[in-house]
C-alpha cells in the first residue's frame, strides 16, 4: 500500500504547470495533472505511484 488513503483527496491548483507538489497529513507529495487544469481549480487524486499522485480536474458527478 503505498499512500492508496490519499485518492479522492482534493486540492487546489495554485500553479499553470502540469507537475508540482502538495502536501497531505504533514507528507510532501509530487503530483502529475492529467488533462487540463488552469490556476484555481479543484484538484483530485485518482492514482498513486511509487513516484508520484495522480490528478485531475475534479468533476462533480451524482451517483444514483
Amino acid at each position: 500500500m503505498l499512500d492508496e488513503r490519499l485518492i479522492g483527496e482534493k486540492f487546489v491548483n495554485r500553479s499553470n504547470k502540469v507537475k508540482g507538489t502538495v502536501s497531505f497529513f504533514g507528507v510532501l507529495y509530487h503530483y502529475h495533472i492529467q488533462g487540463h487544469a488552469e490556476v484555481g481549480d479543484v484538484l483530485e487524486v485518482i492514482a498513486v505511484t511509487p513516484l508520484y499522485l495522480l490528478v485531475r480536474k475534479f468533476a462533480s458527478e451524482l451517483t444514483y
